[in-house]
């Protein structure tokens, strides 16, 4: 069974924005029917997402991947750029996502993660 088809997508948030991200999380996805919750720090998870800025992009992701081991990581971006995209794909984060694009490709990448990590 995929995680897409499991009863719960399981998601750690890492980086200092993880208040505003669990709730923009929580909003698309609950918004779309899919089942998930937050892991705690460490926890067995599906995918590992963080919110990276110009010029943090590198330790945010190289956080994230120490706490992702062999989890997806996926890195919100604050606007689409495709300099800060190439950065994150470069660096570590096997997908990433900008704000301001359609949410409905946030759970599109979210559950192709998922499934990846299967």
């Amino acid at each position: 069974m995929t995680p897409s088809q499991k009863a719960r997508l399981h998601l750690a948030l890492a980086g200092v924005m993880i208040e505003p991200l669990k709730l923009l999380l929580a909003d698309v996805l609950g918004d779309s029917g899919v089942p998930h919750e937050f892991t705690a720090k460490g926890g067995a998870c599906d995918v590992v997402i963080v919110m990276v800025t110009w010029g943090e992009e590198v330790g945010a992701i190289a956080d994230a991947r120490a706490l992702a081991g062999d989890v997806p990581v996926l890195a919100i971006l604050p606007f689409g750029d495709d300099e800060l995209a190439r950065r994150v794909l470069a660096a570590g984060a096997q997908s990433c996502f900008a704000l301001g694009t359609p949410l409905a490709l946030l759970r599109a990448s979210l559950v192709k993660l998922a499934d990846l990590a299967a």
